[in-house]
């Protein structure tokens, strides 16, 4: 079956890809050993799947409300949860001894361990912080901050809070970067016709890297892209046009693709590394 969806660790070490029928396999994005193809709840759509950053665990959800969180070695399911009304992101914390579940504007609080739902939250109540980089669902136009809110006139695609900042892609092209007090500090517009899905953070060379998608007609091949932006200023670097695939997962030190090829990121430039992830399911 055809990989729907593909999410990271937020620490790159790991990625999950998930399929149309439910199926999730594992990599170490270092090695780039599988762990093996779970038969699972999960459903595409939204980012219903997320793996722990020392890939022990990995949780994937339904629409419909339910979540499970396996053991990696095993596929075993260790915890199940069929009381949220929908879900449309997971996200686990550092230290695994809690899952976030994202549905509109409310994030559940889930405690590994217990039985019961602990907390439900207004995304509102929280800031982004280097603790906890919130991941928002598509129909946000605004970021959190502490006690404040700054409203938008595009939609939030992807964000996340490094070094005292907040890095943000929006829906339609384009994306800022923030400090916490709410200041801008750069903009960047992508191409005509082009809007970022995702963005990532390299530590080795203090990039910015922005996952993209082209919608011209006619259509134009590549489809999807990624920019790599100096992090200080929003300069264009250069930019990686990916080829043969629809999902993409960002690793510590490049991109993993649906189709097995990997985007290994340098200064300059990238080297393909053709099928080097076994992603068939």
């Amino acid at each position: 079956m055809e990989i729907t969806e593909m999410r990271s660790s937020d620490n790159g070490k790991f990625f999950i890809a998930g399929s149309s029928d439910k199926k999730i396999i594992v990599f170490n994005s270092e090695t780039g050993e599988r762990f093996g193809a779970y038969q699972t709840e999960f459903e595409s759509g939204g980012r219903r799947m997320c793996i722990s950053n020392d890939g022990k665990y990995f949780a994937a959800g339904s629409y419909s409300g339910s979540v499970s969180i396996y053991e990696t070695g095993t596929g075993k399911v260790i915890l199940y949860d069929d009381t949220f009304f929908h879900t449309q992101n997971l996200r686990f914390s550092l230290d695994k001894k809690q899952l976030f579940v994202f549905y509109s504007d409310i994030m559940y609080t889930r405690t590994l361990g217990e039985k019961m739902l602990d907390i439900k939250h207004n995304i509102s109540d929280y800031y982004p912080d280097e603790e906890m980089s919130l991941t928002l669902s598509g129909d946000e136009m605004q970021i959190k901050f502490p006690g404040k809110i700054l409203k938008l006139e595009k939609r939030v695609m992807d964000m996340f809070p490094k070094n005292c900042r907040v890095y943000c892609a929006f829906f339609g092209g384009g994306m800022k970067c923030f400090s916490k007090t709410k200041k801008e500090l750069w903009s960047a517009d992508s191409k005509l016709n082009e809007h970022y899905q995702r963005i990532a953070y390299s530590e080795k060379f203090n990039y910015i890297m922005g996952l993209g998608f082209k919608y011209n007609e006619p259509r134009t091949e590549p489809f999807h892209f990624v920019d790599v932006r100096n992090a200080e200023t929003g300069e264009l670097i250069y930019t990686i046009g990916l080829n043969g695939a629809n999902y993409f997962a960002f690793t510590n030190n490049g991109i993993a693709a649906s189709n097995g090829d990997f985007y290994e990121v340098h200064e300059k430039d990238f080297t393909v590394h053709e099928k080097r992830f076994d992603t068939e399911i």
